[in-house]
Order: C-alpha cells, then sequence, then structure tokens
C-alpha cells in the first residue's frame, strides 16, 4: 500500500489519535499549526514530508477524544467520507471496552462485542466505499498481566478487529502486540504510557514506525 502524490490522507480514532489537536484549520496550516495533535499523526506526516519532500499530500487528523465505534459511525460521513480520502487510518475500541470497566454503573456506557463488530463493520464498508486503502489498528492496553481483566477484552476485541481485517483483505496492527513486544525488550509502561493507554512520546513514535511499515518498505521497527 503506497500514499500518493496529491493524495488526502484521514487519521480517524479517538483520544491516542485527537492528542489535543486543534479544530478549524484541518491541516492548511501545515507543520505549524496544531491541526495534527501532538501524537502519531504529528510524528506521521513529519516523518512522511522528511522522506517524501517532493510530495504534495493533505493529511487530516479526525480523531476526537472519548469516542467509541459508535461515535466514529456517526460522524463518518462529515468528518471522513465528504473529504474524499485516498487513505484512511482506524484506531478504535479502547473506549468501547474502557467505558464497561470505569463507570461500570452506567449502563450502556461500554460497547459489546457484538455492537462492537457491527460498528466496524459499518465503519469498514462505509470507508470502503470511498476508497480501498484502509489500516486498521487494534485496541491495546500496555499491561503483559495474565489476569488483567480489561488487557483481556481489549485483546478479545482486537481478535474481532484482525478477524475483520482478514475478511476485508486489509492490514491490521496489532497495537497490543507491539507494545507487548516492546516492554519484553525492556522498555517500562510508564515510558510508553503513564496510564497504559494514551501514549508519551516513545508510545506515540512506535506506533509512527509501525504505522509508516505499511507505506514504506525501507522503514522498519
Amino acid at each position: 500500500m503506497k500514499i500518493c502524490n496529491h493524495d488526502t490522507v484521514i487519521f480517524l480514532g479517538d483520544s491516542v489519535t485527537d492528542c489535543d489537536r486543534s479544530r478549524g484549520d484541518n491541516g492548511e496550516g501545515g507543520m505549524g499549526s496544531n491541526a495534527y495533535g501532538g501524537g502519531y499523526p504529528r510524528f506521521f506526516v513529519s516523518l512522511f514530508r522528511v522522506l517524501h519532500p517532493e510530495m504534495n499530500v493533505r493529511f487530516l487528523n479526525k480523531g476526537c477524544g472519548g469516542e467509541q465505534t459508535r461515535h466514529v459511525l456517526a460522524r463518518l460521513q462529515s468528518d471522513v467520507l465528504d473529504y474524499h480520502p485516498d487513505v484512511v487510518t482506524l484506531c478504535i475500541g479502547i473506549n468501547d471496552v474502557w467505558r464497561g470497566f470505569d463507570v461500570p454503573q452506567i449502563p450502556g456506557a461500554g460497547v459489546d462485542a457484538q455492537e462492537y463488530r457491527a460498528n466496524m463493520v459499518k465503519i469498514i464498508e462505509g470507508i470502503l466505499g470511498e476508497t480501498k486503502k484502509l489500516v486498521l489498528m487494534t485496541p491495546y492496553l500496555i499491561d503483559r498481566s495474565p489476569l488483567e481483566p480489561m488487557r483481556l477484552k481489549m485483546i478479545e476485541y482486537g481478535d474481532i478487529c484482525k478477524e475483520l481485517g482478514k475478511q476485508y483483505g486489509l492490514p491490521v496492527i496489532d497495537l497490543q502486540a507491539l507494545f507487548e513486544g516492546l516492554l519484553e525488550q525492556g522498555l517500562t509502561s510508564y515510558e510508553l504510557a503513564g496510564d497504559r493507554v494514551h501514549p508519551h512520546t516513545t508510545g506515540h513514535m512506535a506506533v509512527t514506525l509501525k504505522l509508516m511499515e505499511t507505506f514504506e518498505e525501507t522503514v522498519k521497527l
């Protein structure tokens, strides 16, 4: 999969993608603005510019903090399809799981596995109606404990994401495996993400390089 000259690339997701991006200029302010936020979308754009200074590519960060698949589905037309993207990356599902753990007293705060799958199918099929260049990234919890219940639930939803990737012939980045592999090699969860979800710079850089591997054969993590 390649990003081509004059493509429009959209990063779609929750707070991990949003990362305090500004609203309004849609990236037209370039790297001097905060339209890309402070996470992997900004790092990806910077790295891509270094690798391909001759190319003119429009990058848009459409991450929104706190969102679940149901929210992405609701804004899919206005925030994605109306821009007629050539490439979309999708990282969603963490809050589908997390809300069921941090506010269990609120019925329906989390998104169960059946609804997650159904929402993902609708999101994927909606995007594939516009472009075939879609990259999925699994939900994750940066924790290696085999008994951590939220980690196990994230893996379950990640498996759904991977199954749908196989079903639709899409590349899938297993972020759970990525982060656990870095933990095994000596990084700490606090280096990657203090709350085990929202990456620090090191965590965002890991996502950036892994995502870039999808588009650039010469970039390897």
